[in-house]
């Protein structure tokens, strides 16, 4: 059996038709969103679109938890540092959710002073780091109270730590933001509703202690810390001024970087209706915001240069353009000297009225277990019951639990708008090329391309049975990856022929044939890598990869109903693992298949948001369509599927496992299940 060679046999580059593609629906949103910026003449205009934008990206991250319970706040221990102390501070952000903070507040205060909140990076130390020691050391020698807290997933908040082991079992810190983030992602949240959350009811700590003027609180951190301090800016209007570091670019430049970013930092429609990074500083307009930015970042210079340019548009429809600034450091990325020193000076004009004199030297740094406020450097040893953020992923079931899905029409519609492809060009013409077409192997075999839509090539290997068995069924056919696993799949491919079935393996954009290049060094199906960072980009713009290949294999069943020598055959799907999940939205949305036969895939997105600890293989941003479970799980949608006769082999868990077939009887009643009970115990 013979595969595409590379270049679609030399017709055409494919490798970067897929990013292409997503790009140039970005650069359509970028330049209107240009024409509404200059649109804007006036602060009422400008307040209005700022509440559309804050509406909007309380939307996107599933809106904020509403237990504003009491903090419970306790101080475990205190440092004397001559100058000032520390606290070593616990409170709890949500009944149960414990926060690992520490509060540095200087000697000799003779009335309330400015506070600040200082989120930390993508750190394992957290707040202990020594780049974030030395901030937090500065601003408290300056007369400045500073609170520093763990984020999820770092410092003493490890969220899937073992008390037992005393090790992670997720991580690092990234890794944990993106793993738990997927479960949010599916149900239509983000799991930057707790980072958010944490930092306001630090926030509300702050201003329960009598030495701190509630007005004057401003807001800083470095990188995911940068990241904190402008989703806070954006969502919290308590601040008083705000300085993000090491972040604001805007989503054209990051776009175009390759780079991938955490679940937190991606807004859904962040490309399409915004929040662009400039409005996270807009959002505190008037009040003073300042950008640090490194000259040799990884994060475009460029974008942050831009971002402030924006923001002082804005800013000087209240008269108020010195009210945004920027301080740069001429190093690589990380909260530096010149740009601490920058932050410092910024609150002393701001939240102080001094002069901006001050020089940074070396702050002296105290070992990172000296600063754990619990007894054993986690909060999951010292409160094992604590909640997690996969707790409240799974708690938010219940609230994003799906209505009656409908008839089959109203499933159909849903379906196509959760994955972003409504208006996606499904009736234009197909103009298929044969560019191979010669026996391999006692099978005649074609080789064909066309363009599932514009400047997108979608491929597929057209196998027949050999002439002494009749054809019965034309299938569709999507296996994990494409074409490029026929040599492996041959055993498979080869039964199916036996049994009269013509074949199509078909290649849905960015897998076989049409695989994409590596965007970034990653592997393309690691962490961060190619398939992450696109379907990131996909969700940025409102729609998903998942869709987009859907609808790829629409298009596939729609050439074969072109075919002269379909026409008097049944016409069927057959989906592998990936391949599976793809046909099966595709089936569900076509309708009029005779049969769609799914093996090794994924069987149940709330059994992905009910396990703590799923196959990131298997599942992944790639995988899922933002708030599906918000419309509809996967079993919902078997009546869409018409009168197909529909066959589950081997359906999977989350977790890899292959699914107990009595459960999945259960939710799929009018299919046929083949499977047994996996051999070990699940948890």
């Amino acid at each position: 059996m013979r595969t595409f060679t590379s270049h679609v046999n030399g017709y055409y580059d494919v490798s970067d038709q897929m990013a292409d593609d997503l790009r140039r629906r970005a650069e359509a949103h970028f330049r209107r969103q240009e024409q509404e910026r200059a649109a804007i003449t006036d602060v009422a205009q400008f307040e209005a679109e700022r509440r559309r934008t804050r509406e909007r990206f309380l939307a996107a991250i599933g809106g904020l938890p509403d237990e504003r319970g009491p903090l419970q706040a306790q101080c475990t221990g205190v440092i004397d540092r001559g100058s000032y102390t520390i606290e070593k501070t616990i409170y709890q952000s949500l009944p149960g959710f414990h926060v690992t903070a520490n509060l540095y507040v200087p000697k000799g205060l003779t009335g309330r002073a400015p506070a600040i909140l200082l989120v930390c990076g993508h750190s394992e130390a957290g707040k202990a780091e020594p780049r974030y020691q030395a901030v937090c050391v500065d601003l408290v020698e300056n007369g400045f109270i500073v609170l520093a807290m763990d984020p999820p997933g770092q410092g003493e908040r490890l969220q899937y730590f073992d008390p037992e082991t005393g090790r992670r079992n997720i991580g690092g810190c990234t890794i944990e933001h993106s793993y738990a983030g997927l479960q949010y992602i599916v149900q239509g949240a983000s799991i930057a509703r707790h980072f958010i959350w944490d930092g306001m009811r630090g926030v509300d700590y702050l201003q329960s202690r009598p030495e701190v003027d509630p007005q004057r609180i401003g807001v800083t951190g470095n990188s995911g810390g940068g990241t904190q301090t402008c989703l806070l800016m954006m969502a919290d209007e308590r601040f008083a001024a705000g300085a993000p570091c090491c972040f604001v670019m805007t989503l054209e430049s990051y776009m175009k970087s390759g780079q991938a970013q955490d679940a937190e930092q991606l807004v859904r429609g962040a490309m399409a209706w915004g929040p662009d990074y400039y409005q996270y500083l807009t959002a505190m307009a008037p009040k003073p915001v300042m950008v640090g930015a490194a000259l040799y970042d990884f994060f475009p210079i460029e974008g942050a240069r831009e971002s402030v340019r924006r923001a002082r548009e804005v800013y000087r429809l209240y008269g108020a353009e010195d009210k945004v600034g920027i301080t740069y450091s001429p190093n690589t990325h990380g909260f530096t000297a010149p740009l601490r020193q920058g932050v410092v000076n910024w609150m002393r004009i701001h939240l102080q009225d001094r002069p901006a004199d001050f020089v940074t030297g070396e702050p002296a740094i105290m070992p990172e277990a000296d600063l754990n406020s619990t007894a054993g450097g986690q909060v999951l040893a010292d409160y094992p019951d604590d909640r997690t953020v996969f707790d409240f992923s799974r708690s938010l079931l219940g609230e994003t639990s799906a209505s009656a899905p409908g008839d089959a029409g109203e499933i159909r519609r849903r379906l196509s708008d959760v994955l972003g492809i409504s208006r996606e060009p499904l009736d234009q013409p197909v103009d298929a090329r044969i560019i191979f077409d010669e026996p391999v192997q006692g099978y005649p075999t074609e080789h064909v391309f066309f363009f599932s839509a514009p400047n997108v090539v979608a491929t597929g290997v057209m196998i027949h049975p050999r002439q002494a068995d009749p054809v019965e069924q034309t299938d569709l056919v999507l296996l994990d990856h494409g074409s490029a696993d026929i040599p492996r799949e041959r055993a498979r491919l080869e039964a199916l022929l036996r049994r009269g079935h013509r074949l199509f393996v078909f290649d849905v954009r960015g897998r076989g044939a049409v695989a994409s290049r590596q965007v970034n060094p990653r592997d393309p199906e690691a962490d961060y890598g190619t398939e992450y960072k696109l379907a990131s980009d996909a969700m940025l713009l409102g729609i998903s990869t998942l869709g987009l290949r859907v609808f790829d294999a629409l298009r596939g069943l729609t050439y074969l109903r072109t075919r002269d020598d379909c026409h008097d055959t049944k016409l069927g799907l057959y989906g592998v693992g990936f391949g599976g999940l793809v046909g099966y939205l595709a089936a569900a949305l076509d309708g009029g298949l005779d049969t769609v036969t799914i093996e090794a895939a994924l069987y149940s997105y709330r059994n992905l948001v009910e396990t703590r600890y799923y196959d990131d293989r298997l599942c992944g941003v790639w995988s899922v369509a933002w708030g599906f479970l918000a419309q509809f799980d996967l079993p919902d949608l078997l009546p869409a599927a018409g009168a197909a006769t529909v066959t589950l082999v081997y359906p999977r868990e989350a977790s890899g496992e292959a699914a107990d077939p009595d459960v999945v009887r259960r939710l799929y009643p009018a299919a046929t299940v083949v499977g047994s009970r996996p051999p070990r115990a699940r948890e």
